[in-house]
């Protein structure tokens, strides 16, 4: 029986913590502006320097004896500056630099947040993070990106995750926006499913996909939880549109065949990424072939690679592991930048506030040269359960979320990208490490800011 179902990845430790941080600010110059310091005051000097290269005040700082300067004539600045500082006219010319106001979040429960910057904080190693500040300067998200969650669904009310909600365009309007059974009863865009207005719930085949179990609503926590809105904390997305795909129970199990239509489903609706934080050891070639179709549908299908601690090109954990090109196998890191152990096994952790002694015994993430192409933060990670509430949950099941909003972000700030081209920037931009070399395809953790930055 076990072979046709598939479960939640670990996700165990429950705890709640809180701090804050600071990350520095994005720079950039103006390309017609200068700001020059005169080597002496003599008016005459300085208007004759002014003509000569076409140039007029804006402002002076007397006191420093600046010139705020633009340039005209469509001159090329790096050139001007150049020429002038071996002038012996000035004793700088410089650009005029251009500082943001850093763009941190307010929300108040940043600092648990160690997956998206560490600073040691709980015995970790500083900068043991997927870099998420430096990648919020350059784009926190966008809603036109739409990322479906495999799982057990997600809580649509929740505070932290409401407005980041998917909504069908095609489908009226459920009367209560929290309420389900207030839809119209008509399929308005005609897929197949009446009032899917936000997701669907493959497991009972109705439009109720709300999370009864908590690990769904934990993963969109990571991918998307609305950020700077002074509540709770912050996805890698600050703005994105989260799929309910419901197909796990409120024990966490489900079946393949469930599996197969919430994937169709999907990329039948426009998704560009699928997070998959569940697995299991039963290949099934229908699974496959929906992953396929994703695949042929440009839907990036990120998976978790398995709790079990075995080496994956030896012992396959599905779907991670079928040969489809559009699949990302993840693996978990922990605070240090070592593959993820759990409980008692290893680490130097306890397993937090809710850890069966079953899952204790679990040796930690799983791995493989072959089959597993990155790590991620998995151990410990804060974010959003049902009820307004938050926890720290452990597993592969968090690592997975966290690549699925890494590409989410890097397809808010770089339009046009395919399938193959969001995997290759993903795997090509990862922090080698050690710790991972050998052990994963990329040898390394997720990096979202170098992400972001790639440029070929």
């Amino acid at each position: 029986m076990r072979r046709t179902l598939y479960y939640i990845g670990l996700a165990v430790a429950v705890m709640f913590l809180s701090t804050g941080f600071q990350k520095q600010p994005h720079i950039d110059v103006k390309n017609d502006e200068l700001l020059v310091k005169f080597t002496e005051k003599d008016a005459f000097t300085i208007s004759s320097f002014l003509t000569r290269y076409d140039m007029q005040v804006i402002q002076s700082i007397d006191k420093l004896n600046i010139k705020h300067i633009r340039v005209n004539s469509g001159q090329d600045l790096a050139t001007i500056i150049t020429e002038l500082n071996k002038s012996g006219l000035v004793q700088y010319a410089e650009p005029v630099y251009m500082y943001s106001a850093t763009i941190t979040p307010n929300d108040p429960k940043l600092g648990n947040q160690w997956g998206f910057l560490n600073t040691g904080q709980d015995g970790g190693t500083a900068g043991a993070d997927v870099r998420a500040t430096q990648a919020w300067e350059i784009s926190t998200g966008d809603r036109n990106v739409i990322v479906g969650i495999v799982d057990t669904g997600i809580d649509y009310t929740h505070q932290d995750l409401a407005e980041n909600i998917f909504v069908n365009p095609g489908e009226d309007a459920w009367a209560d926006p929290n309420n389900p059974a207030t839809g119209n009863g008509i399929d308005d865009d005609g897929n197949g499913y009446i009032d899917d207005w936000k997701g669907w719930n493959f497991k009972d085949g109705t439009n109720n996909a709300l999370d009864d179990n908590m690990h769904g609503t934990h993963c969109a926590g990571i991918i998307g939880a609305a950020g700077n809105n002074a509540t709770g904390i912050a996805g890698l997305n600050w703005q994105v549109q989260m799929m309910p795909l419901k197909f796990l129970d409120d024990m966490g199990f489900g079946s393949s065949a469930d599996a197969v239509a919430a994937i169709i489903y999907a990329a039948d609706m426009g998704v560009q990424v699928l997070s998959n934080s569940w697995g299991g050891s039963g290949f099934s070639e229908a699974l496959r072939d929906a992953v396929q179709y994703a695949m042929d549908h440009d839907v990036l299908f990120v998976a978790a690679a398995g709790n079990n601690g075995v080496d994956t090109d030896v012992s396959p954990e599905y779907p991670a592991c079928y040969d489809v090109d559009n699949i990302i196998s993840v693996a978990a890191s922990d605070h240090n930048d070592t593959r993820a152990l759990w409980g008692s096994g290893g680490g130097g952790d306890n397993c937090g506030i809710v850890c069966s002694s079953a899952y204790a015994a679990l040796p930690g993430s799983n791995y493989g040269a072959i089959t597993v192409d990155l790590a991620a933060p998995g151990k410990e990670i804060f974010s959003t359960i049902p009820g307004n509430q938050y926890a720290n949950m452990t597993g592969t099941s968090m690592s997975t979320p966290f690549v699925a909003g890494a590409a989410a972000l890097l397809l808010s700030n770089k339009t046009g990208l395919s399938v193959l081209d969001v995997k290759n920037r993903i795997l090509s931009t990862v922090d080698k490490l050690n710790t991972f070399d050998g052990i994963t395809v990329s040898g390394g953790r997720l990096n979202v800011a170098a992400l972001l930055e790639f440029d070929e």
